[in-house]
């Protein structure tokens, strides 16, 4: 179903509907809610929802390529100091990308979390699979050039996805973690691990 438009009464409703969908997941959990609990929330009857949605998962879909194009943004273009490993002093693309999550917490916290939807974590797993993949794929090319390629211990694709799920798993846990730890406190810590390992990160 196409969801472009510029009518400012649409915009208007498809966001009542976006958070009403958020708050309730973050009150009862995703799959306990149903399209007329959303459209209740939202102040507008199912007719209403079913003119601009098909279903609960339409919606959570939008919402979803709305967070993307915000993350796009937030992040910018790579730069060649998104590939520095110091984790005590993390490119700044790393914490941007800390940051976007922490900034959109009321997003995130609910869609992420133990009662959010596991469609949600799986496409946003998906997604930072394929920003890394393009970006290890541009980092190969230039070692090759540079004849500093090394042979990798363990399959590419396999530590993409132990990285990718790390990545969403942390950040589940951070947005619900008490104290709030910083983006760059985490950023250290978790490149600490990716680069250390776990051995060496607890210091065993």
């Amino acid at each position: 179903m196409a969801h472009e438009t510029t009518d400012p009464r649409v915009l208007r409703t498809h966001k009542l509907l976006q958070e009403s969908l958020i708050e309730l997941t973050a009150e009862r959990g995703f799959d306990a809610i149903t399209v007329g609990d959303i459209a209740k929330r939202a102040t507008v009857n199912r007719a209403t929802f079913y003119r601009h949605y098909q279903d609960k998962f339409d919606l959570l879909e939008q919402i979803f390529r709305e967070a993307i194009v915000q993350f796009a943004s937030d992040l910018g273009l790579p730069g060649e100091d998104a590939i520095a490993t110091d984790p005590q002093n993390p490119p700044e693309r790393w914490v941007r990308f800390f940051e976007h999550f922490s900034e959109h917490r009321q997003l995130y916290q609910p869609l992420l979390g133990s009662r959010g939807s596991s469609w949600f974590a799986a496409k946003m797993r998906d997604h930072i699979f394929n920003l890394i993949d393009e970006r290890e794929k541009s980092r190969a090319k230039l070692q090759v050039s540079q004849r500093k390629l090394h042979q990798s211990k363990i399959p590419r694709d396999v530590a993409i996805t132990f990285t990718s799920n790390l990545l969403i798993s942390t950040i589940a846990w951070w947005l619900d973690s008490k104290p709030q730890y910083s983006p760059e406190q985490i950023v250290s810590w978790f490149l600490t691990l990716a680069i250390d390992g776990y051995v060496e990160a607890l210091g065993l």
